[in-house]
C-alpha cells in the first residue's frame, strides 16, 4: 500500500512538472496591459478631433514587437516602454518577414514625410510618447500636440 501511495505522488509530480515545462514554452506577456490587439480609435490634434474607427488601424504588441495594420497594409516596428513613455523604432514593411528574411526593407523618412503611417498619426522614424492611459481597455498615447485613443479587441 505504501509503495503504491509514493507511486502515485511520483506520477503526480512528473505529470506537474511536465505541464510546467510546456507552458514555459509559450510566449508569455511580458508588457502587462500593453500586449495584445489595439484599434485606433480617435486622433486628437490642437485643430481637430477625428474619430477614425471606420479606416480600421490597429496595433498589436507582442514582447518587444509591434505589428501596425491597416485594411491589408502592415508594416512592423520595434518598442520600448519604460514607465508612462513608448518608443517605436525600426519601421518595417510587412515585406521584411513575408517576401525576405535575409534583407531589410525599412520605411524611409521620404515614406514618413510621405505619410505612410498617417493612419495612426505617425509622422516620425523614431515616435516617442508619453502613456497618458494604459490599462485592460485603453491605451492613450500622447506627443507634442498629437493624442492617439486606443481601444483593446
Amino acid at each position: 500500500m505504501k509503495k503504491i501511495f509514493i507511486h502515485h505522488h511520483f506520477s503526480l509530480f512528473i505529470l506537474s512538472l511536465f505541464t510546467l515545462l510546456l507552458n514555459s514554452c509559450d510566449k508569455v506577456p511580458i508588457n502587462g496591459d500593453l500586449d495584445g490587439l489595439w484599434q485606433l480609435t480617435t486622433i486628437q490634434t490642437p485643430e481637430s478631433t477625428r474619430d477614425v474607427k471606420s479606416t480600421r488601424a490597429y496595433l498589436s504588441i507582442q514582447l518587444h514587437l509591434s505589428q501596425w495594420d491597416n485594411n491589408g497594409t502592415t508594416f512592423y516596428a520595434h518598442f520600448v516602454h519604460e514607465g508612462d513613455s513608448i518608443r517605436f523604432y525600426d519601421f518595417a514593411h510587412a515585406s521584411l518577414h513575408r517576401d525576405k528574411n535575409d534583407d531589410d526593407d525599412w520605411i524611409t523618412e521620404e515614406e514618413m514625410r510621405g505619410g505612410i503611417m498617417d493612419a495612426w498619426g505617425i509622422h516620425s522614424l523614431d515616435a516617442r510618447y508619453r502613456t497618458r492611459q494604459l490599462d485592460s481597455d485603453a491605451l492613450v498615447l500622447e506627443r507634442a500636440d498629437t493624442v492617439l485613443y486606443f481601444r483593446k479587441l
